[in-house]
């Protein structure tokens, strides 16, 4: 039994859809009979058997869209239509001659355009209408690509001879146009800055000098692809900007912060937040389907950024670490956020997160919650012996007041000396 299955007509083909049947169950057929037409994304092709036989079954409806490889007939070899399956598959259809001179004119007027049928020559014998379908199915042009070559003066005659044994497509012509006048140079600038070669008078080499200065010329803005890690961060703030959130701006006393700089202030602040996080649950929660998870201990993510990335690494069990633990944590994330190498692990398990951008002269701003974490603070310069922060909390997790009982705790333990012991 041999099976002819949905081809793939084009690189971007994923379906086909089968036009329509030009033989029917019971039929016999040899091999360069076309049995059917099917569209691609760019053209109506035809599809041959490459062998004898009787057509078995078509299991595939006219209309119907199928993925490329499905089996859409079966032929069995070696075998022959008897009398009456013969007259069956050979009988005229009823419908009226003008109908079918009609859609007889119709398909061939399709096929024209696809193929440009018109410029061959009738053939007389079934062997040579097999050999002249073959040829048009492996040397045609898609009616975009016709069209397109003929927009930017492309002998197609031409075309077909340097591409041949190939359906042309409008890709086809691009990259003809591009290797025929422009340098290597200028292809690449045109790729890099996504340009058309449309744009260009077709009448001569053109070199990379040439399209920079177009470029320079129209102030044309670079296109830049985002790496994984942009999209991973657009993806992030996305989600966060759909939070309930609201706001708590405070000061907080930046007396022992200054008095004890051996540590950095986001270390400090590292170590109070911990502190505090392990008096109000609700700081080390994250929201599932149907539950809230409580994390035993104080996990907090650290915002730190380049020119181009951010991110946020968690220092794990905060509580239960020395300030000179934190300060080395806080000194690994920074050896690694100049190579970049972070690991998902590292970015893991936080519920509360700290953003310090005081040390870049800010005077105050609202940070975005980090994934599914329940808050966050952001550290803004100190003034007149304060340090502005303000807290931005999920609705779904903190409730007003709680985040107020944070915050007065959270002043309350920075104006500790026992916090400041190394």
């Amino acid at each position: 039994m041999y099976e002819i299955v949905m081809p793939q007509l084009s690189d971007s083909m994923e379906e086909g859809k089968l036009v329509s049947w030009k033989v029917s169950v019971g039929q016999s057929v040899k091999s360069g009979d076309v049995i059917a037409e099917v569209e691609s994304d760019k053209a109506i092709m035809e599809v041959q058997t490459f062998k004898d036989g009787v057509v078995k079954e078509l299991l595939v409806k006219e209309d119907d869209e199928v993925k490329i490889g499905t089996v859409i007939a079966r032929i069995e070899t070696g075998a022959t239509a008897s009398t009456e399956q013969a007259q069956a598959a050979t009988k005229p259809k009823t419908a009226p001659k003008e109908e079918q001179t009609s859609k007889k004119e119709e398909t061939k007027s399709v096929l024209d355009e696809i193929f440009d049928t018109s410029s061959v020559a009738p053939t007389t014998t079934k062997q040579s209408q097999a050999s002249h379908i073959s040829h048009k199915t492996q040397s045609g042009i898609s009616p975009k690509a016709r069209a397109k070559a003929a927009a930017v003066g492309v002998d197609i005659e031409k075309l077909q001879a340097k591409m041949p044994q190939k359906v042309l497509h409008t890709e086809d012509v691009d990259e003809y146009v591009t290797e025929k006048y422009f340098t290597p140079k200028a292809l690449k600038l045109l790729q890099e800055y996504q340009l058309e070669h449309s744009l260009f008078e077709l009448n001569h080499k053109i070199d990379s000098d040439e399209v920079q200065t177009y470029i320079d010329a129209n102030e044309i803005a670079l296109p830049k692809a985002l790496s994984p890690m942009q999209k991973a961060i657009i993806a992030n703030v996305t989600r966060s900007a759909q939070k309930p959130i609201y706001h708590i701006y405070e000061s907080v006393d930046a007396k022992l912060f200054e008095a004890h700089h051996t540590h950095s202030m986001t270390a400090w602040l590292v170590k109070i937040f911990a502190k505090v996080m392990m008096q109000h649950e609700s700081f080390r929660t994250t929201l599932l389907d149907n539950a809230l998870s409580i994390a035993p201990n104080a996990s907090l993510s650290i915002a730190v950024a380049d020119a181009k990335n951010l991110y946020m690494p968690v220092i794990k069990d905060a509580n239960r670490l020395t300030i000179s633990e934190i300060t080395e944590q806080l000194a690994a994330f920074k050896e690694k956020l100049k190579t970049n190498n972070f690991s998902a692990k590292d970015m893991q398990d936080g519920t509360f997160g700290i953003s310090n951008l005081g040390m870049l002269g800010v005077a105050r701003f609202d940070a975005m919650i980090n994934k599914d974490e329940s808050a966050i603070v952001a550290v803004g310069g100190i003034s007149d012996g304060k340090i502005s922060v303000t807290l931005t909390a999920d609705h779904r997790l903190i409730n007003g007041y709680e985040a107020a009982l944070f915050m007065a705790d959270v002043k309350k333990e920075a104006s500790e000396p026992l916090n400041f012991k190394e």
